[in-house]
């Protein structure tokens, strides 16, 4: 009879849950090395087929039937064995594929930010007129009335006519129009028509929710070593802290609320109407609040403190997987299953006497063999003779800048076009080249070609989607 222990218990979505909760709040305490990122996990996933965290991996532990972790070089406890412990003929070397050389890291995340701002339009439309001041020789008041638009609103209007000329010695804007020719009957005069100046403030506010992408790209590289592999990770979604509520008093509280309190996000498990204080033992600690986006304003993710643990853990994955492919002497051997019955994966071999110098071997896989005459023990353990360096310090030390890219909304993403009717300049030819019967027919010629100031608006609804590309400069080993 052969026994393989492949399986794995069917409550291990709670187990994990449990366990990465536990070392979350460890990380938070002590900050030791990174075991467990929710970013990296949906519920969908199998957390025993996935390398996490830094040299560790997930697995099930056969005699207790829990989740427990294993080193991939090192593990918990060393057996020393030598040539007596091994059954003859039963010791298997073989070389695995050449060890990766370079990782190539991808690692990305989406969001949607909160875009808000305003600005003040009346410099820009001031360019559009003469002398770069708004005048004509009708009222431009009424012109910055109708201004609403979807995303858009009217924040500030105080447009009033001012004097040009008024702060000093000579007249260096024109008050009046040339002369324009009244003519009755056999009597002609001429009269002039006042030029009004205006200033102030015209102040257009917008808000919207833009999608935005960050991909880093990263590449870890031992030049001794020519065969590559790329990773591409997606992180799970980003949440924002202002999604919950804070937990307050004198409150009817459900199965599976969140809250937030004390810095932490807690979800109840007991029904219940809150007192005066926070009962904690009604309540299960989450997570601390995630720092990555407290505001949904934010225009970048992995420039927060949040985004930086991500890249850092995304690259101790990395680094797992090179570590992994290091041990490329792969030794199987069967032992007494009487002596060795605890030997697991989260072990380590010390065989004393099968090289030259004694070699410590990390535990891969091991089998029960029972028959009607043996109880043995198969072991499969990995070995890289040059596994010099200590990959996971060089990553654990690895220093990266990233900058926050505020990628500022400039009044050209605003603003498509400004356009003037009946400039006051067209007012005026089209006045002075006509003679009119009387000065109320002058007025009322005015009145039909007054000036018009229209400003086009970019839709909000057309806003693009943002995609920042971070490189950062490789990480040799």
């Amino acid at each position: 009879m052969t026994i393989e222990i492949l399986s794995e218990p069917s409550d291990y979505q709670i187990q994990l849950k449990n366990f990465s909760q536990k070392n979350r709040e460890q990380y938070e305490a002590n900050n030791p090395e990174i075991i467990f990122d929710s970013l990296f996990f949906s519920e969908k996933d199998n957390p025993t087929i996935f390398l996490e965290g830094s040299s560790k991996i997930f697995y099930w532990n056969m005699a207790t039937g829990k989740l427990s972790l294993s080193d991939i070089n090192y593990g918990e406890k060393i057996f020393e064995i030598s040539k007596q412990d091994i059954l003859k003929n039963s010791t298997q070397i073989k070389l695995a594929r050449e060890p990766y050389g370079k990782i190539q890291l991808n690692l990305s995340t989406s969001w949607t930010q909160k875009v808000y701002g305003y600005v003040d339009l009346m410099p820009m439309i001031a360019q559009r007129f003469r002398f770069n001041r708004l005048n004509s020789f009708t009222n431009l008041a009424p012109c910055f009335r109708n201004s609403s638009q979807n995303g858009y609103s009217l924040i500030f209007n105080n447009v009033k006519t001012i004097n040009p000329n008024g702060g000093g010695i000579l007249n260096r804007f024109p008050c009046v129009s040339n002369p324009i020719k009244i003519k009755n009957g056999l009597n002609e005069k001429s009269i002039k028509f006042r030029r009004f100046y205006f200033d102030g403030k015209f102040v257009l506010g917008w808000e919207y929710h833009q999608k935005r992408t960050e991909d880093v790209c990263i590449s870890i590289c031992d030049k001794n070593h020519s065969r590559c592999k790329d990773i591409s990770i997606k992180l799970g979604p980003i949440q924002l802290s202002k999604n919950y509520p804070g937990w307050n008093a004198f409150t009817n509280y459900l199965c599976a609320d969140r809250v937030i309190y004390d810095g932490w996000i807690y979800e109840c498990n007991i029904p219940h109407n809150s007192n005066e204080n926070f009962d904690s033992s009604k309540w299960r600690k989450v997570q601390k609040i995630p720092d990555a986006l407290k505001d949904d304003q934010l225009s970048s993710f992995f420039a927060t403190d949040r985004g930086k643990s991500a890249i850092q853990y995304a690259l101790q994955k990395a680094a797992a997987l090179i570590s992994f492919s290091r041990r490329y002497v792969t030794i199987n051997f069967s032992l007494d299953a009487n002596k060795f019955t605890e030997i697991s994966v989260n072990d380590s071999i010390k065989i004393l006497d099968l090289y030259p110098h004694p070699i410590t071997a990390k535990v891969i896989q091991t089998k029960l063999i029972l028959n009607e005459k043996n109880r043995l023990m198969t072991v499969s353990v990995g070995y890289s003779p040059d596994n010099t360096s200590n990959i996971f310090d060089l990553v654990k030390n690895y220093d990266f800048k990233i900058n926050s890219d505020e990628d500022k909304v400039q009044i050209s993403d605003v603003v498509k076009n400004i356009s003037i009717e009946n400039d006051p300049e067209l007012q005026e030819n089209l006045m002075t080249s006509r003679t009119f019967s009387s000065e109320s027919a002058a007025i009322n010629f005015l009145k039909k070609h007054p000036t018009k100031i229209h400003v086009d608006l970019h839709p909000i609804s057309q806003k693009r989607e943002i995609v920042r590309t971070i490189n950062l400069k490789n990480l040799e080993i």
